[in-house]
């Protein structure tokens, strides 16, 4: 069994009292993940993160420098500010979203790729993330794969088409199977468990047992290669999967079998009785609308009169999340710089994804002027509802004309540095659903577009 990267309590004592006031990375959920895996020695033989020719040989080869086979870019991402701040050799502490430190990173390596920065380096954990359910499923903590050696990855829904396989090739091999699953988000997931369970029951009790690792399904290439890696790791032979196995095939020793894939229009009652719960009709999904434009565009005043009328004309909660009052509330202490603006529209984003996920609709009005978070914000809330992107494509002229607050007169003095459109760009969007012209038009006009597309969409 691959060893852990967990140091024992006296070491964790020395390495505590050793880095007091030490800098620290507060690790994205993604990044926890991650670090778990690595905890507990399933990304073996890596011992902490990948190093610029690591990264670099990965990126272009599926490999390490050193020829061996890798698929996942496993150096950690940090902020601008902790890059500036860390030389090689420094210590890094690693905490989770609560703050809890959970291991040491020495760094050996920084560099640089697409604008963004990574550390590489040795990992000493500390501390092991806390899970409150499905411990039992957790077999990737202690590898409890004894007797374990064929794996079906489920990176989606099981239907009578996979469990029909599966059963046959227990009963002519013997051979018990471990269901791969994935857990992120605790209530998507756990109503996917659910799913997952309704059609293994359909199978003997003792022809599989069913797993559970962090993170989300393999949705690619290099993702489900990781996934490989990791099955190498925990001594399996045999991997059965709907996913294409002639990309993997160069890169594992694993006899692998495809399955065709499932659908739910041939799918067990059971499986289709929880999926009313997992994937929800249209018009009951959470629904994030989110404005974006420059200062005096008319996001708010075409925001809040949405809101109004989709109070007036549904019965659906709705809650407007205004740029200005997310910056005086949930936002207050964040600067305008690119970074501490970029952290503004994350926690948007966090808040808006929370709502959703129990079926409201969240109008946002940020001026969200960055193609890359815009793409980033959509795609950490179509994961579960409908996001809908307004573009309010006011000129810049009229907009200073409109400027109530001053704000444009400041920043053509210099009083306001990295100001959208004056001295930091806005990148037009070419993913919007829906444009909007304000000039010569009403908030009530505007507001009768968006309405139409949610119509149309079958939304309202």
């Amino acid at each position: 069994m691959p060893s852990n990267l967990i140091v024992d309590n006296e070491k964790a004592n020395e390495l505590i009292s050793a880095n007091q006031g030490c800098e620290s990375h507060n690790l994205t959920q993604g990044q926890l993940y991650d670090l778990e895996l690595f905890l507990h020695g399933n990304y073996f033989p890596l011992t902490g993160y990948i190093n610029h020719k690591d990264f670099i040989s990965v990126q272009d080869n599926y490999c390490l420098d050193d020829g061996s086979p890798w698929s996942k870019l496993l150096s950690l991402e940090v902020d601008t500010k902790l890059q500036k701040k860390i030389n090689i050799g420094n210590k890094v502490e690693l905490r989770d979203s609560e703050g809890v430190l959970m291991a040491f990173l020495t760094v050996e390596s920084i560099f640089s790729f697409n604008k963004k920065h990574y550390f590489g380096g040795l990992i000493e954990g500390i501390e092991t993330p806390y899970h409150v359910n499905y411990q039992s499923l957790r077999l990737y903590q202690n590898h409890n794969f004894q007797g374990l050696n064929t794996m079906f990855i489920c990176n989606d829904l099981i239907h009578k088409s996979e469990i029909n396989y599966l059963r046959d090739f227990f009963e002519k091999t013997q051979k018990k199977i471990l269901i791969q699953t994935f857990f992120s988000d605790p209530q998507e997931s756990s109503r996917y468990l659910k799913c997952i369970k309704a059609a293994l029951s359909k199978l003997p009790e003792n022809s599989f047992q069913l797993s559970i690792l962090p993170g989300v399904p393999p949705n690619d290439k290099r993702t489900f290669l990781n996934q490989v890696i990791i099955a190498n790791n925990w001594g399996i032979k045999t991997l059965i999967t709907t996913q294409c196995t002639k990309l993997i095939s160069q890169y594992s020793s694993l006899e692998l079998i495809n399955i065709p894939k499932g659908s739910k229009e041939n799918s067990f009652e059971e499986v289709l009785n929880e999926l009313t719960y997992l994937e929800p009709p249209n018009y009951k999904k959470g629904i994030t609308i989110f404005f974006t434009g420059l200062s005096g565009s008319g996001k708010s005043t075409i925001a809040k009169q949405l809101q109004s009328t989709l109070l007036d004309s549904t019965r659906r909660n709705v809650t407007l999340l205004d740029g200005d009052i997310i910056r005086k509330t949930l936002c207050s202490g964040l600067g305008f710089s690119k970074e501490d603006r970029l952290m503004n529209l994350r926690r948007i984003s966090f808040v808006s994804k929370e709502i959703c996920k129990n079926g409201g609709v969240v109008i946002c009005a940020p001026i969200a002027p960055y193609d890359e978070i815009r793409k980033e914000i959509r795609a950490n809330i179509e994961k579960n509802s409908i996001f809908i992107l307004v573009h309010v494509n006011t000129a810049l002229e009229e907009c200073e004309k409109r400027d109530r607050k001053g704000l444009y007169a400041k920043a053509r003095s210099g009083e306001i540095k990295e100001f959208t459109g004056v001295s930091d760009p806005y990148e037009i969007p070419k993913d919007a659903e829906i444009e909007l012209n304000t000039e010569g038009r009403t908030a009530e006009s505007c507001c009768e577009d968006v309405i139409f597309y949610l119509k149309k969409s079958g939304l309202y």
